[in-house]
């Protein structure tokens, strides 16, 4: 494959999975789904994510939120996702999900909001329902109320590094300039390693496919099966990406 078969694949990729996500969450008749970032204006290429807001009524919330894990695996398998009770909308669910498809690896970020909490971003697009929304900021979980923060478990925090580190392989492709995102990897790893008695080296993290690749070999170590599953499936992600750019 070439590199502009392999565009066009996941280019492709991404609008299927996209359609698959408004398809699998209309069946549950929300108010409203939104699209934000840059899949409003048509994504930045073919390593951009899907960032979707959907809004149900308050009295549907809760049976949403416990039936989402199986939501998500509806849509298409889950290798690795990470939840974040800090970033939800209040009342909500705030998800970062890599899913496979035929097409590949793919990352989309998921807010669940209730009705009552939703405020759509301005540059948000409406894919079904209500676009009457009000927009402006978000109100999330860490805005309201500061004693909020995330419970941690090893595998939760497992997969929160898997999910950071996959996420920023476009960002070695884009050669980003902002070291905003390998800053915010670096303080993860650095509290995960004290959190968890240091069971990982310390790594001078950078944004290149062999620190990547060191990092997850770290975290294969200390995973288990799924995210094993998750890591071998990245590290030939990796690989095509480096051959072909």
């Amino acid at each position: 494959m070439n590199i502009e078969e392999f565009k066009h694949k996941r280019v492709e990729g991404r609008r299927q999975l996209l359609e698959k996500i408004v398809e699998t969450f209309e069946s549950f008749e929300p108010v409203a789904i939104h699209q934000f970032g840059s899949g409003t204006k048509g994504f930045n290429d073919e390593f951009s994510d899907i960032d979707i807001w959907i809004t149900f009524q308050d009295d549907e919330i809760e049976s949403i939120l416990q039936e989402i894990s199986s939501i998500f695996k509806r849509i298409a398998p889950v290798i690795i996702r990470h939840y974040s009770k800090s970033w939800s909308p209040v009342g909500g669910s705030a998800n970062s999900v890599i899913h496979e498809t035929e097409y590949g690896l793919f990352v989309v970020d998921y807010y669940i909001s209730k009705l009552s909490e939703t405020v759509i971003k301005n540059d948000s697009a409406v894919l079904y329902g209500d676009d009457s929304l009000e927009r402006g900021e978000w109100r999330l979980n860490k805005d309201v109320d500061e004693n909020i923060h995330d419970s941690h478990t090893l595998r939760k925090d497992v997969n929160l590094l898997i999910d950071l580190i996959f996420i920023s392989i476009k960002g070695i492709v884009r050669k980003w300039e902002d070291d905003a995102f390998i800053r915010t990897l670096n303080k993860v790893h650095t509290a995960f390693r004290e959190k968890y008695d240091q069971s990982m080296k310390r790594r001078r993290i950078s944004l290149s496919f062999k620190s990547h690749k060191r990092l997850l070999s770290d975290l294969y170590k200390i995973s288990d099966k799924t995210q094993k599953r998750a890591i071998n499936k990245i590290r030939k992600y990796i690989h095509q990406i480096e051959s072909l750019y």
